[in-house]
């Protein structure tokens, strides 16, 4: 059961939420990154990374269409980490949820997978959750098409809020995954 989280965990991938250059420490290497900042920090960030030869993973949170499209197109990232949504504006036609079908496409031709955050929306509530549930369902519909590969974390702080693999696969089940897609969506 591998899972990406913020905490050390045996069956888990840790990693270590960082926002600048300075927050890397060479004597303390997790398994991981997720950065969560901005695009030109984030390509200073990865290009240090990438100088130290770190062989882990390294994940960015992603915001809207176009700093997705340009993170995935310049950007040497294993995992995009899709946003929820609830601060994004929805066009009439289409709901924006930070993917869209050239996203997907070059995700798939560079090999990026992306990812479902669990914590953020099992912390939404009302209407907040509803809207990301529907753009859940609609990247999911997106990665389908696209033949792209969509993964399921926790992205836990602590032990009480994992999911666990089971519970990953339903929820992706319920959002509109087959079982295969399911079943490659829970693990890492």
């Amino acid at each position: 059961m591998k899972d990406l989280n913020l905490f050390p965990q045996k069956d888990g991938v840790q990693l270590a939420k960082i926002t600048s250059k300075r927050d890397l420490n060479p004597n303390n290497q997790p398994e991981g990154y997720l950065i969560t900042s901005s695009e030109s920090e984030a390509r200073r960030i990865i290009a240090s990374l990438r100088d130290s030869k770190f062989k882990g993973v390294i994940a960015l949170k992603g915001s809207d269409d176009a700093f997705n499209r340009r993170a995935i197109e310049t950007l040497k990232i294993d995992y995009l980490i899709l946003p929820t949504g609830i601060n994004l504006k929805d066009t009439l036609k289409q709901r924006d949820s930070g993917l869209n079908h050239v996203v997907a496409k070059e995700a798939v031709r560079k090999g990026i997978s992306l990812v479902i955050p669990m914590n953020e929306i099992s912390d939404l509530t009302g209407k907040n959750k509803s809207l990301a549930l529907s753009k859940a369902i609609q990247n999911i519909k997106i990665c389908r098409k696209a033949k792209c590969k969509l993964k399921i974390a926790s992205l836990a702080n602590n032990p009480k809020k994992v999911i666990s693999e089971i519970g990953r696969k339903s929820f992706g089940i319920s959002l509109g995954m087959d079982s295969h897609m399911s079943r490659d969506a829970a693990v890492f």
